[in-house]
């Protein structure tokens, strides 16, 4: 069954009818954008007040994909649910903006102005996997969900060091060494590791791993998929999906299934 948004973020849910912001934080390869302009609508078709920004730098985001744009002032909701882009700074140059510090999104929710905050909280120069290194990732502390994203066409595939962004990390990191499966093992360790796929993700914050671009999941996923969910206790639930195509998300397997 396709799931609806309220499924996906059922416990986020729970936050936004009580009233309280919700901040969601995009981590990994693979689709980041696509997934917080997917996610940038869903919200706002669900009635809400949506911000979306990043810690990092991304490219300047089209006028189709947002109400209002804030580049260099404090952002301001609009009284009725509508979608703000907001940034620091604009480098015309290579066309990309500059987001904000963690800390001051944290105080952007801790305000209380917008439903819903979407932050961009990685970089992966468009490769479909990574391994974080020291810096990464930037993730603010009061995130209350974080989304760890991987390219679905390298998945049981052999790695491939040009298409893992920060390969010596990765590999150091898993084991791995090129040429052998990327395999549900080599995930297991990526997603365990206190270094690996949610490195800097808070406590307290939910943890989905995202697979983008799944298209060779055409019935159920694979049951090692929900053994790797069993055995790790961190990890929420597990999604796979185009973020790009309808539906976004085709198939999930959540830590308990829905009755």
């Amino acid at each position: 069954m396709i799931p609806a948004l309220r499924e996906l973020f059922t416990e986020e849910y729970q936050r936004l009818d009580n009233g309280k912001p919700l901040l969601i934080s995009l981590i990994g390869a693979g689709g980041k954008t696509s997934t917080l302009l997917w996610l940038a609508q869903a919200f706002y078709q669900q009635g809400k007040r949506v911000l979306f920004t990043t810690t990092t730098k991304m490219y300047r985001p089209a006028p189709a994909t947002y109400h209002q744009l804030c580049i260099g002032q404090r952002p301001t909701a609009h009284p009725t649910a509508a979608i703000t882009a907001s940034f620091s700074h604009y480098q015309p140059q290579n066309n990309k903006v500059d987001g904000f510090s963690p800390q001051r999104l944290d105080e952007m929710k801790q305000q209380g102005e917008f439903d819903v905050i979407l932050v961009e909280a990685d970089g992966a120069h468009g490769l479909p996997l990574k391994a974080p290194a020291r810096h990464e990732p930037c993730i603010p502390s009061s995130s209350d969900c974080v989304i760890a994203l991987t390219g679905g066409q390298v998945i049981n595939r052999p790695a491939d060091p040009q298409q893992i962004h920060r390969w010596a990390f990765f590999s150091a990191l898993t084991g791995i060494a090129a040429g052998e499966a990327l395999d549900s093992r080599v995930f297991r360790t990526l997603i365990a590791h206190p270094q690996g796929m949610f490195k800097g993700a808070p406590a307290g914050a939910r943890r989905i791993w995202l697979i983008n671009q799944f298209s060779h999941c055409d019935n159920q996923p694979d049951p090692a998929w929900l053994e790797l969910l069993q055995q790790d206790a961190a990890l929420s639930a597990i999604w796979f999906g185009a973020v790009q195509h309808n539906p976004p998300i085709h198939h999930w397997l959540p830590r308990r299934y829905p009755k």
